[in-house]
C-alpha cells in the first residue's frame, strides 16, 4: 500500500504526459479508480511495467496532493456512517480498500460498506 501511493506521489512531480513505473496489482487497481474517476487518461500494462496517461489541466497536473493515511504500522478502518461524516466537506477522492475491492469513499456510502483508507 504504501509503495502504490509513493508511485502517485513521484508521477506527480513531473510534467511529463507518461510515466512508467514497476508493475504490482495493487498499483493497478488504484490506477483502475483514478480513471474511472477521470483523474489520469488511462494506463497500460506491459510485461512487469505500467505506462501511465497522466492528465493536464492548463499545464498543471489534475492530481495536485495525494496523502496517505493508513500506514503499515497503523491502519484507519471507518465504518460507512463514519465516512460520511468525515467527507462531508471534502471535495477530494478518498481511496478506500473493501472486500469489494479499491474503490472511492462515495461508492462505499453509495454501497453501505466501510473499509480501510488508503
Amino acid at each position: 500500500m504504501q509503495r502504490a501511493c509513493e508511485m502517485v506521489q513521484a508521477l506527480l512531480k513531473t510534467q511529463a504526459a507518461m510515466q512508467r513505473t514497476p508493475y504490482h496489482p495493487f498499483c493497478a487497481q488504484i490506477l483502475q479508480l483514478l480513471q474511472k474517476e477521470g483523474l489520469i487518461r488511462g494506463y497500460t500494462v506491459e510485461g512487469n511495467k505500467m505506462s501511465i496517461l497522466l492528465k493536464h489541466y492548463q499545464g498543471a497536473p489534475v492530481i495536485r496532493n495525494v496523502r496517505v493515511v493508513s500506514k503499515p504500522s497503523r491502519d484507519i478502518w471507518l465504518l460507512p456512517h463514519e465516512l460520511k461524516f468525515r467527507t462531508r466537506h471534502n471535495t477530494g477522492l478518498w481511496v478506500m480498500q473493501t472486500p469489494a475491492g479499491v474503490v472511492s469513499h462515495r461508492d462505499c456510502i453509495e454501497m453501505g460498506i466501510g473499509g480501510k483508507v488508503i
